[in-house]
């Protein structure tokens, strides 16, 4: 099997061949060094990663299709790409695929997008990690939604969900690769979501143009907020799925909550989760030993 570095340029998508920066093991290495060292003296939330993982991203995308073949990720550097790559999609006749999309040269945002080919009708949704408060996340979605508008397929449908589940300001493409996996992972809990996309009735699009992430929790398993960086936050999806509270989210039998407690770590007085940090130096330590 081909490995994440040595494939690094090796996409089928449009925007992938745009990608020509290659970084080998040495510079992960260092990397992983200072991302380490980061974590222990508690600066990492003063520190811009974005222009690493977009650097690294691709790879990380080859490593997480290698782990699961059948997940169909794939990376758009530039949103503008979107309608073209999602052609192509339905040509090959892919019934499910995902794709971590980003601002591409003018600034550093990530999302992900699921995509799903249900009865002739496509169903694409882009999930933002963060919330739609930041010119980054409404920007992206924003170029997302042209590039559907300028060049429109039959029978697709494309909606945008607020997640809210990312607090810092540089981990987004993480965020976005973590969520990738889930969208594949917990793929028959997602059709639902599916459906009422194609059926127009995920949010009124005449009023609002995003579904916020209190009506967004309704859908999702409580998986999806492993990496949530707010307790508040966690406290909200309970509201809806109170029942969940208890359920079992990994193989160390943990809870979501004992797993928040956990990883929980005070920054400038405020509890804030370091899971997500964690699941970066643990991707980036994945690439070196691949």
């Amino acid at each position: 099997m081909t490995g994440p570095m040595s494939a690094i340029k090796k996409f089928d998508n449009a925007s992938q061949n745009n990608t020509s920066t290659v970084i080998n093991n040495e510079e992960i290495k260092k990397i992983i060094t200072q991302l380490e060292t980061d974590l222990v003296n508690g600066t990492w939330t003063h520190k811009d990663y974005g222009k690493n993982d977009m650097k690294i991203m691709p790879a990380l995308i080859t490593q997480a299709n290698n782990k699961y073949p059948e997940m169909n990720a794939h990376y758009i550097l530039y949103p503008r790409d979107l309608s073209i790559t999602i052609k192509r999609t339905i040509e090959k006749r892919i019934k499910s695929a995902r794709f971590i999309i980003s601002m591409g040269s003018d600034g550093i945002h990530f999302a992900v997008i699921d995509y799903k080919h249900i009865n002739n009708n496509t169903s694409v949704i882009l999930f933002e990690p963060a919330k739609f408060k930041g010119s980054g996340a409404s920007l992206l979605a924003l170029r997302a939604r042209m590039s559907i508008q300028r060049n429109p397929l039959p029978d697709c449908h494309f909606s945008v969900v607020e997640m809210d589940i990312q607090r810092s300001s540089s981990e987004c493409g993480i965020f976005s690769l973590a969520l990738a996996k889930k969208l594949y992972l917990e793929q028959d809990s997602l059709l639902k979501i599916h459906e009422d996309n194609i059926k127009g009735i995920l949010y009124d699009s005449n009023s609002v143009n995003y579904l916020p992430c209190n009506g967004l929790d309704a859908y999702l398993p409580v998986t999806f907020y492993k990496h949530t960086q707010s307790k508040k936050r966690l406290e909200q999806y309970f509201r809806t799925h109170w029942e969940r509270i208890g359920t079992i989210i990994n193989k160390k039998n943990q809870t979501i909550c004992d797993r928040l407690s956990q990883n929980q770590s005070v920054i400038n007085g405020k509890d804030v989760s370091i899971s997500i940090y964690k699941k970066r130096i643990a991707e980036y330590k994945a690439l070196v030993k691949s």
